[in-house]
């Protein structure tokens, strides 16, 4: 059993050997809405839903950190998760369609490329295993 769950909308860690892997075919918003109800349900959140700094409107990809199993509800990841929410829907508000929709496929595979990077380095600073 692993030591966490990955919650992602990024493709190419399909590929990568996560062994607790859940992918969702959403975007950035999407994917905070589907974690939300988890947090309530107790599951800790193990990596910031804004990781990174791209803001949500900017990059189509995101992957999530949560503790494997649920224990009682974390108020600071559920403040969390409900703040990175909020945030995403304002900036969606802003414009008539998200940033990320312009990019052209090479620029989708370097925010897919920065979401790897950021989720490897969590996992390499945690001393967890894939």
């Amino acid at each position: 059993m692993s030591a966490f769950r990955c919650i992602t909308n990024n493709p190419l860690l399909l590929d990568k050997g996560f062994t607790a892997l859940e992918f969702h075919n959403t975007d950035v918003l999407g994917l905070f809405r589907i974690i939300i109800p988890e947090v309530a349900a107790g599951y800790r959140l193990l990596s910031h839903p804004l990781t990174g700094s791209i803001r949500p409107d900017i990059t189509p990809y995101k992957t999530v950190l949560l503790s494997a199993s649920p224990g009682a509800v974390d108020p600071v990841s559920l403040q969390l998760i409900d703040r990175a929410t909020g945030y995403a829907e304002r900036l969606y508000r802003l414009r008539e369609t998200p940033l990320y929709t312009q990019w052209d496929a090479r620029t989708r595979e370097d925010f897919q490329l920065v979401d790897l990077s950021i989720v490897e380095q969590a996992l390499e600073v945690a001393q967890l295993p894939r």
